[in-house]
């Protein structure tokens, strides 16, 4: 179904104008978003898959759908409706709906926040499980490779081995920037970039940086400049020239 038929009041157009998840409070994309037929439901793949109270539907019913995904939309509801009862534990707000998997844990975050808050992420996509452990219950070798982070750092520095990494690192993006510009590559790799890029820190960083009030004012003033100069060379054109005629051989 092509987007004039699923949308054709531009309805999703308007609202992709500011998009925000259901289950979480960031209203960036930060990985595949899924939208209910409706319009008035959207969230992250993510929020969706590790959500406490959720799991992937096999039935015939409305679902949020995204290629071999299905979300049933009445367990999205109610479980949203759940997180409007959670705070979560890294922001304080409502909406927490994924949980510490420690069934005695108190810890509940929204997806995103969890990852803020160090917590690990386990997945068996083969069975279809996902969870979730807060620090304190992050187990054995994990929880050593969090704690240990700038020690693993110093010790590739001294190894030698930093300027090998910033090789490996700056011949990845030269490939997601070749991808990027190549009009043949696939919208699923498009999006598979987009989720690296935007789950990745420094790249938000850099997009602040792009778009903050000093490039935006710098940006305005070149145009000006430059709307002065075409402005002169059009009165120079119309006002100063004579017309050209055809030379007779």
């Amino acid at each position: 179904m092509n987007e004039a038929e699923r949308d054709p009041a531009g309805i999703f157009q308007e609202r992709m104008v500011k998009i925000t998840c259901d289950l979480c409070p960031q209203d960036d994309e930060r990985g595949v978003l899924y939208v209910s037929q409706d319009l008035e439901l959207v969230a992250h793949e993510n929020c969706l898959l590790y959500s406490s109270g959720l799991v992937e539907s096999e039935g015939d019913h409305s679902c949020l759908n995204y290629e071999e995904r299905h979300f049933d939309v009445e367990q999205v509801k109610e479980e949203i409706n759940r997180g409007k009862r959670l705070k979560c534990s890294y922001c304080l707000k409502k909406g927490a709906t994924v949980g510490c998997d420690i069934k005695k844990c108190p810890k509940n975050y929204h997806f995103f926040c969890a990852r803020q808050d160090q917590a690990t992420m386990q997945t068996d996509e083969h069975g279809g499980t996902y969870k979730v452990f807060c620090q304190k219950h992050t187990h054995g070798k994990t929880n050593r490779v969090f704690s240990t982070k700038v020690d693993m750092l110093k010790k590739m520095k001294n190894a030698g081995l930093i300027e090998n990494l910033f090789e490996a690192l700056l011949e990845d993006l030269d490939g997601i920037h070749f991808k990027i510009k190549d009009n043949t590559t696939s919208e699923k790799e498009l999006q598979e970039i987009a989720n690296l890029l935007f789950d990745c820190v420094i790249f938000r960083k850099s997009l602040r940086k792009i778009s903050s009030d000093t490039m935006i004012s710098k940006l305005q003033s070149e145009q000006e400049h430059l709307q002065k100069k075409i402005e002169v060379l059009q009165d120079i054109a119309e006002n100063m020239l004579p017309p050209q005629t055809d030379i007779q051989h």
